[in-house]
């Protein structure tokens, strides 16, 4: 059987083909010998990639066959993408998974996400006015000063930032937009994915769907 963890990071359990589009998984699948030199001197810090990493650019087509994987999980990367990259990559997934093939995807909320700004929002202003603050603003803050960012800092998740945010309507739509059929938002280890515990480590906004 097999099963892609696309956008694995750190995330690299066995029984999974776990695959990785940064710079790093780069060096650490096709130089090893490079980057355990660089780490020895100090340029670099140890990397949590295993020799096991697969480095694949999700922009380009996938270096996997139609119809030859099981199941695809991604766990926090689509939000990376833009709307159009992301229907590439979902449309990508379609194409390599088997009928049958299930593919799970891992986002942050955007519902529950303004739902707390709506929520801290109100409840300050129900106060007197002269006990009004600024308290409820922190996520308008985080969402332009660390999930989407003009200029992202290279040590934030190594430059990269949010370029599209779901909730469970749109990306449910997405995956029914291009083929997926019983999708569906799903709980934390709910799956009908054997041995999704190992890969997926926090819970979310969770869609699971099966290319017929």
């Amino acid at each position: 059987m097999m099963k892609l963890n696309l956008g694995s990071g750190p995330v690299q359990p066995a029984g999974w083909l776990n695959v990785d589009g940064s710079n790093r998984a780069w060096l650490t699948s096709k130089m090893p010998w490079l980057d355990r030199a660089l780490v020895r001197v100090g340029v670099i810090p140890p990397t949590d990639f295993s020799r096991g990493i697969v480095y694949a650019n999700l922009l380009k087509r996938f270096p996997w066959e139609d119809g030859t994987v099981d199941a695809v999980y991604m766990g926090e990367i689509l939000e990376h993408f833009t709307l159009d990259e992301a229907r590439h990559v979902v449309a990508e997934c379609w194409r390599v998974l088997k009928r049958g093939g299930i593919l799970r995807i891992r986002v942050p909320d955007h519902a529950r996400f303004w739902g707390n700004y709506i929520r801290d929002y109100e409840a300050m202003r129900e106060r007197p006015r002269d006990h009004w603050s600024l308290a409820h603003t922190k996520w308008t803050e985080m969402s332009f000063e660390t999930i989407c960012v003009a200029r992202p800092k290279l040590w934030q998740s190594m430059g990269h930032f949010h370029k599209w945010m779901y909730d469970d309507i749109s990306l449910i739509l997405l995956l029914e937009s291009l083929g997926f059929q019983d999708v569906g938002r799903k709980g934390f280890h709910d799956s009908a994915i054997a041995g999704i515990d190992a890969v997926e480590v926090r819970d979310d906004l969770i869609v699971e769907g099966t290319r017929p």
